[in-house]
């Protein structure tokens, strides 16, 4: 049976052959965390619990926030800057490249989108917030307001 169905396969491949002037077979696809982002995660990302050991030695960081501002109404770690995602290709100019920069969204995944893009930009020094605020909230302050 499976010598029947490699000669109709054969078959059906010769004949795709002669009807069609390109014979080129691409390769592989990449995988999905490949196509979507193209940095190392783990290079460009940091903890709840690390981000809040760097606040409480003062060590010195820009706090971006990148979400909608309706979502920086509702809760915001203080200190933080507001430049929604959508804005940041147009308002990055407000930030500084020399400076650190922490990145933090929702759940972590618009901050792994701004901190690779500002990479890009030429920002040396931006870090994602893992699980964005969030994560912050269950891990580090219970008492503020999630969503």
């Amino acid at each position: 049976m499976l010598k029947y169905v490699k000669q109709a396969f054969e078959n059906i491949w010769n004949r795709f052959r002669k009807n069609s002037d390109d014979t080129y077979i691409p390769k592989a696809a990449p995988s999905a965390e490949e196509a979507i982002l193209p940095i190392d995660p783990e290079e460009y990302t940091i903890y709840p619990y690390e981000l809040k050991h760097k606040m409480d030695i003062g060590r010195d960081f820009i706090l971006l926030d990148v979400r909608d501002d309706w979502e920086f109404q509702v809760v915001h770690l203080d200190g933080a800057v507001s430049i929604p995602l959508g804005e940041l290709p147009r308002r990055f100019g407000e930030l500084s490249p020399a400076d650190e920069i922490v990145v933090y969204c929702h759940k972590g995944m618009r901050s792994l989108d701004a901190a690779y893009l500002l990479q890009q930009l030429g920002f040396k020094s931006t870090l994602s917030l893992v699980g964005g605020i969030d994560k912050w909230a269950c891990e580090i302050d219970q008492d503020m307001q999630r969503y």
